[in-house]
């Protein structure tokens, strides 16, 4: 039995998790877990923990580990992303994901995806100076899509994936956050 995979996708693993999420929605439920830990400055290392799909829960086969620092006109010491380019790598990445899996299912072949996202925000908010939000205050995506598909075929792929996407999603719209200190 062949496998069929495109653009790094198996097609036939995807349509089997859709159909198991179709009957049964909490098949669907996530849950990411993340551990972060100060390394001095404005440096931090987050490191994956287990994670859980469905009723399962997983253990990644190696804890990935992130380092993020702020540049160093932000008073960091540039050594890892920041935060704000973490947030919109997590965007980027994400939007990457619904495009492989979205152009796999319609059977298109992608040839290139390339992302470039701007954020833009201001100190103010997070110095507490007048009433600015701490926050980004805009996104902006150029998305490069080649692909053996019509104008219109990588037009609806676009705004499916865009329409779509989890982290997107996440961003655009009010998010419930709890904090306790331990």
């Amino acid at each position: 039995m062949s496998t069929n995979v495109r653009n790094g996708v198996n097609v036939d693993n995807l349509m089997t998790a859709i159909e198991s999420v179709k009957k049964d929605p909490a098949n669907g439920r996530l849950t990411f877990s993340v551990r972060s830990q100060w390394k001095g400055g404005l440096k931090a290392q987050h490191t994956t923990q287990s994670y859980r799909v469905g009723p399962e829960s997983i253990s990644h086969e190696t804890n990935h580990k992130l380092m993020t620092d702020e540049p160093r006109e932000i008073l960091g010491g540039d050594t890892g992303i920041s935060p704000a380019e973490t947030l919109i790598s997590s965007l980027a990445a994400c939007l990457a994901v619904g495009y492989a899996t979205n152009a796999a299912a319609q059977e298109i072949e992608l040839e290139e995806l390339r992302f470039e996202i701007t954020a833009n925000g201001s100190l103010e908010g997070f110095m507490n100076l007048g009433d600015a939000r701490p926050g980004l205050s805009d996104l902006s995506i150029k998305t490069l899509v080649k692909a053996n598909a019509s104008k219109e075929q990588i037009q609806q792929l676009h705004d499916y994936v865009n329409e779509h996407s989890p982290i997107w999603d996440t961003i655009s719209n009010p998010v419930r956050v709890t904090s306790s200190l331990a």
